[in-house]
């Protein structure tokens, strides 16, 4: 899977985590779902600027 799609699956997850607890974006499984979604887009970032 490219990691383009992973990104916009992981950020779909987010938002449906988020919805589930209420948009507390202090929750736990929010903050875990948006720091995995951020690691995904720095890769995706770095990648760019290899020129891959």
């Amino acid at each position: 899977m490219s990691l383009v799609l992973e990104i916009e699956e992981k950020r779909s997850k987010m938002l449906e985590v988020a919805r589930q607890k209420g948009f507390n974006l202090q929750h736990p499984d929010v903050l875990l779902a948006s720091q995995e979604l951020d690691r995904l887009i720095e890769r995706q970032m770095r990648r760019m600027r290899k020129g891959h």
